[in-house]
């Protein structure tokens, strides 16, 4: 018996596959040059076109949607995969809840980019719920409230069954941030039979499938910024010189000069940066990310459900080793009408520094035998084990060393910009991303922000 099986991505089984590679075929001269038409890169170019009157250039290595955007969970959500305290002792309060409140507040730029882009992506909301077990998850997540609390923030709701054995250890402080209700509340509220489960924080969550998003959105940008944009495929960028005031760019067999060249991968790259006003960044930008891959699979049903998220702490203490596990369903589109996708998630696998990975390698069956017996008892007791998935596919997520994202000037030269940076929940710090650079283009006075690149 084979140890894989296909990768098969539904948010790419959804995209276009009749149109024709348009690689890049002449020397450009631009302002702005963007590199990855991800979620990242197409919201890059949507605000930048938007707010500035600069001309852009957005190159794709692949094809737009196919790399990390068409190969994730389909999860949005605002939150850091890195406790909030962490962030406020190393950054500062202040720093730390303006960094959070610009995430939380991105739910409104991407009802920007649907509504001016006119784009049909189903993007669902709803409440999701998290599962914890232990007093650490506790503590962690309710200093986590209280925080956002004092910075005037939304506070996620929280409650914590009468039958958690350390009910009586939470401190004092934490009064008014949960509540106390029966054990059969949270199981109602997880969906599972796991009474290892004894507390449950909801929060705004979402779904949908970015890499249509990204497809449409841009569908847009060339129809709107037609006179001032372009977009090329399958044409790698292969170095990047930096001057004081420009960067030459090759690409593909083709040679672009831009005034501003942004990062927009999730920074797990193979170029060349050379800079030649000053202190070497090749380095650093190859290698200031660490790779994981996440594995996911999916089944369909008939019937059509509405949008949930529910994921599930396994760590006894937060911060530990072993990934948490998650499972989405929403409404899915296919030929023959629409059903319900859901989607469950949680092994990884952390690449070396540099190591290949191809997004459309196959699926090893090792981890459906872990879905299945590890996760599914979990996340959905109500499905047997060993039967098919519709799905299986997997994705690279570029962990920056902060866990934050880079957004902004490279210091060493600020020709050179950056949106990138996964960090495990990608989709809506790539959009703040995307605005934020337009405003530094702007000129916008800033001040100084968790996202800045150091």
């Amino acid at each position: 018996m084979s140890n894989t099986i296909p990768s098969r991505s539904p948010w790419i089984e959804q995209l276009r596959s009749s149109d024709a590679p348009r690689p890049l075929t002449h020397d450009v001269t631009t302002d702005v040059t963007i590199v990855g038409a991800g979620i990242a890169g197409v919201s890059t170019a949507f605000f930048v076109l938007r707010d500035t009157d600069q001309r852009v250039l957005l190159i794709e290595r692949d094809r737009v949607g196919h790399g990390a955007t068409g190969h994730n969970a389909g999860q949005l959500a605002t939150y850091f995969e890195r406790p909030l305290a962490e962030l406020v002792e190393e950054y500062g309060f202040d720093r730390a809840m303006a960094g959070q409140a610009a995430i939380d507040n991105t739910w409104d730029l991407l009802d920007i980019m649907i509504a001016e882009s006119g784009a049909t992506a189903r993007i669902d909301r709803f409440i999701g719920h998290m599962g914890m077990f232990a007093l650490n998850h506790l503590q962690v997540h309710l200093l986590h409230s209280q925080l956002r609390r004092q910075g005037g923030l939304r506070v996620s709701a929280c409650v914590v069954s009468e039958q958690a054995p350390f009910l009586d250890d939470l401190p004092e402080e934490f009064d008014g941030l949960y509540t106390v209700v029966p054990q059969s509340r949270v199981r109602e509220l997880l969906r599972t039979s796991d009474d290892r489960y004894v507390a449950v924080m909801s929060d705004q969550k979402g779904c949908g499938n970015s890499a249509l998003l990204v497809e449409q959105v841009l569908d847009h940008l060339v129809t709107t910024f037609g006179e001032r944009f372009q977009f090329v495929d399958n044409t790698a960028v292969k170095h990047i010189s930096l001057d004081r005031s420009t960067a030459t760019i090759s690409a593909g067999d083709h040679c672009v000069i831009a005034s501003r060249v942004v990062m927009c991968t999730n920074g797990f790259v193979d170029h060349v940066v050379e800079n030649l006003a000053g202190d070497e960044i090749g380095a650093s930008l190859n290698h200031r990310v660490a790779g994981t891959v996440g594995y996911m699979a999916g089944f369909v049903q008939d019937n059509v459900l509405e949008a949930n998220a529910f994921s599930y702490i396994r760590n006894a203490e937060i911060g530990g080793d072993i990934p948490y596990v998650y499972v989405t369903s929403r409404p899915f589109d296919r030929a023959s009408g629409r059903a319900t996708l859901t989607c469950i998630g949680g092994p990884e696998n952390i690449l070396e520094d540099r190591a290949d990975y191809f997004p459309n390698d196959d699926f090893p069956t090792r981890v459906i035998d872990e879905i299945d017996n590890e996760i599914l008892p979990i996340v959905q007791p109500s499905r047997a084990a060993g039967l098919k998935y519709d799905y299986a596919w997997h994705g690279l997520m570029g962990y920056t060393d902060a866990r934050v994202r880079l957004i902004g000037f490279e210091p060493r030269n600020p020709v050179l910009m950056y949106n990138l940076g996964c960090n495990g929940v990608g989709f809506m710090p790539s959009i703040y991303g995307g605005r934020r650079i337009s405003q530094l283009l702007s000129g916008d006075p800033l001040g100084p922000s968790i996202f800045d690149p150091t």
